[in-house]
């Protein structure tokens, strides 16, 4: 499967501040690759233990990727969660100093204050970057969601737009099929349709060891590339459709 790209961005200001302040970057002068995770936990993710195996596959994801020592100290993750509530689980944070949290279902689907929020986040840790002199590719905000959104999202939707056009961020979104009622209309007004997959079989391990060879290649590739990084993606994930 071929669908992430290498592209650089830029960006200067102020470093985020706040109770959950995000890491300042190791290797500094390396390039980095930031990706913020925005998870669906609302109550729907308790069906088949569904939260469960996006627990296991979190920890996939760490223990992946700290295989690889120079790889887990260029790549930044932050975990937002949504349901019932949005809420920032963790800040950026170099992922070979990542923490595996154990995340519990409930609520409703909030959606739209999720993307705005991993989008001020992506935002702030441009400016961290800048502050640092560290160069970086273009990050991501990566999704995963087994329901409709519950709130407002056609502005989010927008400003998500706008910063893919202006080549400052790259959002994705992974449609769990865990409700046999679950309608992807949304999502593909909110996402560009060549970055929506589905994951069959709750299979998060698949998913997440997937993500992390994904973020590896991007931060070993040529940043002047604008070709995209192929990684070979397991059988439970594939292009979505309507």
């Amino acid at each position: 499967m071929s669908m992430f790209s290498p592209n650089t961005a830029g960006g200067k200001g102020g470093a985020f501040a706040g109770p959950l302040s995000p890491a300042l970057p190791k290797a500094i002068s390396e390039r980095h690759v930031a990706c913020v995770f925005l998870l669906d936990i609302s109550g729907s993710m308790n069906q088949r233990d569904a939260i469960g195996k996006l627990n296991k596959g979190i920890t996939a994801f760490c223990d992946h990727m700290k295989t690889d020592p120079r790889t887990a100290d260029v790549v930044d993750a932050a975990i937002v969660t949504f349901g019932g509530d949005v809420r920032v689980v963790q800040n950026f944070i170099p992922v070979s100093e990542m923490k595996v949290p154990q995340l519990a279902a409930a609520g409703a689907t909030p959606f739209g204050e999720a993307l705005k929020l991993g989008l001020e986040m992506v935002a702030k840790r441009k400016e961290v970057y800048s502050l640092a002199g560290t160069p970086y590719y273009r990050p991501w905000i990566f999704c995963i969601t087994d329901g409709t959104p519950t709130d407002d999202w056609e502005s989010a939707s927008h400003s998500l737009k706008q910063a893919e056009n202006a080549k400052k961020v790259l959002g994705y979104c992974v449609c769990v099929e865990n409700e046999q009622e679950y309608s992807k209309k949304e999502v593909f007004q909110i996402f560009n349709h060549e970055r929506i997959l589905t994951l069959e079989n709750l299979d998060f391990t698949g998913l997440f060891e997937f993500v992390s060879n994904s973020l590896a290649a991007v931060s070993q590739s040529n940043p002047n590339s604008e070709h995209t990084v192929s990684v070979a993606a397991p059988r439970t994930l594939t292009m979505a459709t309507q």
